[in-house]
């Protein structure tokens, strides 16, 4: 996981934002993805029970409209 260091000034009032390198992260190092079921072809679908998103190869959810393209 990536190391995030941060400097507060004397100031508590002002925010100052700054660039923060972290190296590599990787799509699954957030929490709110679960990605236990990668594989090729895999998508990301938000899952409204566990509120995190889950790798599948199937969309199967009534809940899914996909709109455009050619398949």
């Amino acid at each position: 996981m990536a190391n995030i260091k941060a400097k507060i000034r004397q100031n508590p009032n002002k925010i100052v934002a700054q660039t923060l390198k972290i190296g590599n992260v990787r799509l699954t190092d957030l929490s709110d993805v679960n990605a236990s079921a990668a594989s090729d072809g895999g998508v990301l679908l938000y899952n409204g029970t566990t509120n995190q998103f889950d790798v599948t190869n199937t969309v199967g959810n009534t809940n899914t409209n996909i709109t455009g393209g050619t398949y």
